[in-house]
């Protein structure tokens, strides 16, 4: 299985802006000690200051583009109706170009699931010119280590399971440099 494409408009800017799903636009949930994501319309709860992020994407030219591991799907227990409900509800209030998902589990040794690059490297071969500069906002090590293998800044969510992500003084740095 590859990963699957969900394309809502058509990148315009020369830049992207990589975001995670869980923990980074919607909040995180704490099952058996682990974080997981939400499994049922009302576990969605997304983040306060997704505004930070879509403000910061449109002053520095930015195209929002969502890359996460959803193992969920393999293990039937969420549906990819169940999917793009959780992103269309982000959509709402965050105006992302495209969504790329791994539904892979770890042991599956795909290319795709972070912190391997195949999300992104997908998304530079859909659209070559639009990676002048890049971004990565995350929460998880994986995030971190797939924008290490890719080259790409890096700005680590604060908390996966507060409804903030903290990040707004560091969008301003690198938003000034």
């Amino acid at each position: 299985m590859k990963p699957i494409i969900l394309k809502f408009k058509v990148p315009k800017f020369d830049n992207s802006l990589y975001l995670d799903k869980d923990g980074v636009l919607n909040v995180a949930l704490i099952r058996s000690g682990k974080l997981s994501s939400p499994r049922k319309l009302d576990e969605i709860y997304l983040k306060k200051d997704l505004s930070d992020i879509e403000n910061f994407a449109n002053k520095n030219h930015y195209n929002l583009i969502m890359v996460s591991n959803q193992p969920d799907l393999s293990r039937n227990l969420i549906d990819l109706k169940f999917l793009r409900e959780n992103i269309n509800k982000i959509k709402s209030k965050l105006d992302l170009s495209i969504a790329i998902i791994c539904p892979h589990v770890e042991s599956e040794n795909c290319n795709c699931r972070k912190p391997k690059i195949g999300m992104i490297h997908t998304y530079r071969k859909l659209f070559p010119n639009k990676y002048k500069k890049e971004l990565f906002i995350g929460d998880q090590e994986s995030d971190y280590l797939c924008s290490i293998n890719l080259g790409i800044k890096f700005i680590k969510v604060n908390s996966s399971t507060s409804n903030s992500n903290f990040i707004n003084e560091d969008l301003l740095k690198i938003g000034n440099n």
